[in-house]
């Protein structure tokens, strides 16, 4: 993988997906969250070609609930031209103990590690030239957020040293804070951060690995994102995810084999629509759908594939297989 100092420096992805998406259901009684399609593009599928386009080929898959869907979909990466191998827990283990059980897979080069629920434009190489030039145990990206009291807040010092963690605050707390800066969930970590931890016990990140970091006078690093951020770990974030990247609020989502008719009308190139059919702004069309004459699909609508539709919608998302006449 190249940095942007123009040296090269090797890393390896983690990937944690083991979480039962509980705030989704019923949509992940059946499948993991983390398969959820965006756009009939399954979420994984889309980290894994982030991770691909800047270099991070070796990926560490950590797997739980309904895993076996993921490692069905997904094999060996080599489909999507990377290296997967998976670490299953069979009991759940918080939010890093799936790092301390990956350990016999680790080359020793820093970890990538990502939260299977996080839509951004995270800039990852910036990310990880900023950790290699701190010269960190940790990284972590931060972002900003109008509503702190939804979240625990990181306080940052000189030159981007992280200073301390703290609680979700109350709203009369909230005003009297300057910080609005959040732990966004993706780090670079020294692989090294694990090895004092016993195998197979939950283990957490907020709760223990990163206070054990500044206890220890180990440097963090903060690496500030301004850009587009989105946790995806509720279904009305879910749909407004969708909405975002067809409005172009969020643009690191390529679409294959979609066009875009009309500013914010995303068609599928199997998709055929009636001339006289009406789309609103923002909406997708997915493969292989028929749009009939008398088909009116309003703005905030996400089709699915196969369908037919010859009437009137709602706005909302559509899976596939969806018949309207």
């Amino acid at each position: 993988m190249r940095v942007r100092s123009g040296f090269e420096v090797a890393m390896q992805a983690v990937i944690l997906a083991g979480g039962k998406g509980t705030r989704l259901r019923p949509f992940t009684l059946l499948q993991p969250k983390p398969l959820m399609p965006l756009l009939e593009v399954p979420f994984l599928e889309w980290m894994i070609g982030r991770c691909r386009r800047v270099g991070l080929t070796d990926i560490l898959l950590s797997v739980g609930y309904l895993g076996r869907q993921i490692e069905a979909a997904l094999g060996d990466g080599g489909a999507l031209g990377v290296k997967i191998r998976y670490i299953p827990e069979e009991t759940p283990l918080d939010t890093a103990g799936a790092l301390v059980l990956a350990q016999p897979y680790f080359s020793g080069d820093p970890l990538v590690v990502f939260n299977a629920d996080i839509l951004t434009d995270l800039d990852l190489q910036a990310l990880m030239h900023c950790h290699v030039q701190s010269k960190a145990a940790a990284t972590l990206t931060l972002t900003r957020v109008e509503d702190i009291t939804a979240y625990g807040l990181v306080e940052v010092g000189e030159e981007g040293q992280i200073q301390s963690f703290r609680e979700k605050p109350t709203a009369a707390e909230a005003l009297a804070l300057t910080t609005d800066t959040i732990n966004a969930g993706t780090y670079v970590l020294d692989p090294a951060i694990f090895q004092r931890y016993p195998s197979g016990d939950p283990l957490s990140f907020e709760r223990r690995v990163f206070p054990d970091l500044l206890s220890q006078g180990q440097r963090m690093q903060a690496y500030l994102h301004e850009g587009y951020w989105r946790d995806l770990g509720n279904p009305a974030s879910y749909y407004h995810g969708q909405l975002d990247i067809l409005s172009g609020r969020m643009t690191d989502f390529p679409l294959e084999n979609v066009q875009e008719q009309s500013p914010g009308v995303w068609i599928h190139n199997t998709a055929h629509v009636e001339p006289s059919a009406q789309l609103g702004s923002p909406c997708y069309i997915g493969a292989h759908t028929r749009l009939g004459a008398q088909a009116r699909i309003p703005a905030g609508t996400i089709l699915g594939g196969h369908s037919w539709v010859d009437g009137s919608l709602q706005p909302g998302v559509y899976g596939p297989g969806v018949l309207v006449v």
